[in-house]
């Protein structure tokens, strides 16, 4: 019963606590708006709830003039539909699964490049070793190269890294 008559008193109180706001125009023309009735040496000015109304429309002779253009810019400007919203998100949509697909093909082309080093240089460090190198013919028989061949293999490898790795 106490929590009923508390909340009337409360809400009454709330109630009685509404201003009312007051337009008031001085004698320089100047606006001031007060909670008390407008003072004798100022004039009372009127409020309005009403919605400022929407600008005109432009004449037809300045749409022939140029105008046209100044209204194709207020059109993309303004509140668009469903159908332009619809279209702008699918945009949006395309060009970030683009620029996705675009960074994983070229995250796959380095990482791809940086295998590719790394084997060149792992040959490069095989021929540097030093040590007899042997090699698998086509009838699969091993055979050792000379020193020749093997200075050669590791010029070859030497251009593998400096293409691979550059």
């Amino acid at each position: 019963m106490i929590r009923i008559a508390l909340f009337a008193f409360t809400l009454l109180s709330v109630a009685s606590a509404q201003a009312q706001v007051y337009k008031c125009v001085d004698a320089g023309g100047k606006i001031v708006y007060l909670q008390d009735p407008c003072p004798a040496n100022m004039k009372p000015g009127t409020m309005s709830r009403k919605p400022t109304p929407a600008p005109a429309a432009a004449p037809a002779d300045s749409a022939a003039k140029g105008g046209a253009a100044k209204g194709d810019a207020a059109k993309k400007s303004g509140p668009k539909n469903a159908a332009e919203q619809e279209q702008e998100f699918r945009k949006r949509q395309q060009d970030r699964d683009k620029a996705a697909k675009e960074s994983t093909l070229k995250s796959a082309e380095t990482q791809r490049k940086e295998e590719n080093c790394r084997i060149a240089q792992q040959n490069l460090a095989q021929y540097e070793i030093g040590g007899r190198i042997t090699r698998a013919s086509p009838q699969g028989e091993r055979y050792y190269l000379d020193d020749a061949q093997a200075e050669q293999e590791k010029a070859k490898a030497r251009a593998d890294v400096a293409q691979a790795c550059n």
